[in-house]
């Protein structure tokens, strides 16, 4: 008898022995692939035998998918086909620079680009299934971009805590752009790679007590177990201006979206921009595209590993709107 959703935090350890490793066992097809760019990057398929859907599933920046086996398990329990990737310079696939733990990438299409060929190697589309995505903080940046560079073919789009704008504080997105490209132009004169972007750090294991990321301790610490493995720090100046330039085109790509869309905003996220998110929404509906805004209480940045009596509401909306 599986174990519901509201009672995994107290039998997290039977969970994941009796439910979780017998179905990483049984389903997990793990790929190998090389990126256009002839990167090694990391990507897994989880195939059902009754399959309804296709679901993409994207991580956020820094995680790697291993630490996404709850959330693959009750994907594919929708009866759903699920795959999922390691975007490039994170989890198992190829590092950028020398230095491992700075977090890179050169333009951000390319995460597009490589979940567009990891799809036509693994052939996953392949079959007359509705095909969805989920997506996580960047991991929904990366969707979005996709969607607009590729036009496939989508009927629903789950967006969580969704990275549509950085944290700032009090600056907007673009003059924060302005001042990432001059400071990453900066750096590029004086340093044979990019550097962390003022205040990011190389890889460090958080402490429960202080983190941002989930009120749930068991998730935590399962989670950052994994992560230690593939260490990633903080962000370069290349990335964040990469990202930024990103962020500034996505709410006018909106009006090209032609997929229902479900945005779950947490209520606590200190990570990612509630501001951005709400004019991206705003502004896709004033193209009367199907968007519908969530606002998860008392969520911290990762929705989908937050505590039982957040996480069951959030999964049974999510399968919801799949199935709807």
């Amino acid at each position: 008898m599986s174990i519901g959703l509201t009672e995994r935090e107290v039998n997290w350890q039977g969970f994941i022995a009796q439910e979780i490793t017998p179905f990483w066992q049984r389903y997990h097809q793990a790929i190998e692939l090389t990126t256009m760019d002839g990167l090694t990057q990391s990507c897994a398929t989880f195939l059902h035998p009754e399959a309804k859907r296709n679901i993409i599933l994207l991580p956020g920046r820094v995680e790697t998918y291993l630490k996404y086996q709850e959330v693959i398990y009750d994907l594919f329990n929708t009866q759903a086909n699920v795959f999922v990737i390691d975007h490039r310079g994170q989890g198992q696939s190829q590092r950028l620079l020398k230095d491992s733990e700075k977090g890179f990438v050169a333009h951000f299409n390319h995460y597009a680009e490589d979940l567009e060929k990891a799809l036509a190697y693994t052939r996953f589309l392949d079959n007359n299934l509705p095909n969805c995505v989920v997506a996580h903080s960047m991991g929904s940046a990366i969707a979005l971009n996709w969607l607009h560079l590729y036009q496939p073919k989508i009927k629903k789009l789950v967006l969580c805590a969704p990275m549509l704008g950085i944290n700032a504080g009090l600056l907007p997105q673009k003059t924060a752009f302005y001042i990432a490209s001059v400071v990453d132009c900066l750096n590029r004169i004086f340093r044979s790679e990019p550097g962390y972007f003022f205040g990011q750090v190389p890889y460090h294991r958080p402490d429960f007590a202080e983190n941002v990321l989930t009120g749930s301790k068991v998730r935590f610490e399962y989670g950052q177990d994994i992560q230690a493995q593939y260490k990633l720090g903080g962000v370069t100046t290349t990335w964040l201006k990469e990202a930024l330039r990103l962020i500034n085109r996505l709410p006018s790509q909106s009006r090209f979206l032609n997929c229902d869309v479900l945005l779950l905003q947490a209520e606590k996220d200190v990570v990612v921009s509630l501001t951005a998110q709400d004019k991206w929404h705003e502004y896709a509906s004033e193209f009367d595209k199907n968007a519908i805004k969530r606002l998860v209480k008392n969520a911290r940045h990762e929705i989908l590993m937050e505590s039982d009596d957040i996480r069951s509401e959030v999964i049974t909306q999510i399968r919801h709107f799949l199935q709807g």
